[in-house]
């Protein structure tokens, strides 16, 4: 699987993306899909105006060195196949001539894939086919923003989970950086997690330095995945604003009332929010379910929504 800002694809999903986004973007250019049997001839479609397009995306994550060789490898493959297929290819466009071959796949491996594009154009241009518009015949990269404006729905008619969760979390690179600073959001932390231990609990200033740690760290990567999420879900973000704030409500009447065991209460509250997140959000990935409950239980203890009686 590739991960990307919309979620994570493989091939199939891909391609059932893709072809769904170019039906949308280029009707009025006549798209037609090619499907891939009873032949593959190194397309997925085209249109009357003279575009070519083909998908890929490995099932795979790769280094991006090693992707930029999976795409340049593919490319050739692909163009290769203008020449095996002419004929085959030459009766699904008629009189229509490629100025256009877009190879679009969900992200860049590395920038020179677009140098690889320009000599394959060149030596396609070299091979005299028919099929070939010579004056503005070209090699286009592309990556997921190709299919904009539809990719959205697009994702939601093929009912993929979003995910838009990093690859690499979020932390804290200083260790301990706000250890003796005056700074009441981490003072709150830190107070509030001491309270979640028995007092004859061993180690209880490391056990709390490690959560606070993860606390901070939920907080600012959730708030990068949060406003990721605003900029491409507007309508869902606001709708987790208002469960967010609802359920808030509730956890604040709770800690008006004493409980022998804080750490129980906490957890309590912590599938609190995942259950509704999972109920309200059918659509998203448990990764980025989890992500958003650590962020939420991270701003609730380092404001005071949470606050142990």
């Amino acid at each position: 699987m590739i991960k990307t800002e919309y979620g994570a694809f493989d091939g199939d999903k891909w391609e059932s993306i893709s072809q769904i986004c170019f039906k949308q973007n280029f009707r009025e250019e006549g798209y037609q899909e090619v499907k891939a049997t009873p032949g593959d001839y190194g397309i997925e479609g085209f249109t009357r105006t003279g575009k070519v397009f083909q998908c890929y995306c490995p099932d795979e994550s790769y280094s991006s060195a090693e992707l930029y060789i999976k795409q340049r490898d593919k490319i050739t493959k692909d163009l290769a196949k203008l020449k095996t297929f002419e004929k085959q290819l030459k009766g699904f466009l008629g009189d229509t001539k490629i100025n256009k071959w877009y190879f679009v796949t969900p992200i860049y491996g590395k920038n020179e894939i677009v140098a690889h594009c320009t000599s394959k154009r060149d030596e396609v241009k070299s091979w005299g086919l028919s099929i070939i518009d010579y004056d503005n015949f070209e090699v286009i990269f592309e990556d997921i923003s190709f299919l904009h404006p539809h990719l959205n729905l697009a994702i939601d008619s093929t009912n993929q989970k979003i995910n838009l969760s990093p690859d690499t979390p979020i932390t804290n690179t200083d260790k301990l950086k706000w250890k003796g600073k005056e700074i009441n959001l981490v003072k709150n932390a830190q107070r509030k997690h001491s309270l979640r231990f028995d007092e004859n609990a061993p180690n209880i200033d490391k056990r709390v330095d490690d959560l606070t740690e993860k606390t901070i760290a939920s907080f600012l990567g959730g708030n990068i995945l949060l406003r990721m999420w605003q900029n491409e879900y507007p309508t869902e973000y606001e709708k987790f604003l208002s469960i967010v704030s609802l359920v808030e409500n509730e956890v604040v009447e709770k800690c008006m009332f004493p409980v022998q065991d804080k750490n129980a209460l906490y957890f309590s509250f912590k599938s609190l929010v995942e259950e509704k997140l999972n109920a309200t959000f059918p659509k998203l990935e448990q990764e980025m379910i989890m992500n958003l409950t650590n962020q939420v239980l991270a701003d609730w203890i380092l404001r005071c929504p949470i606050s142990f009686e």
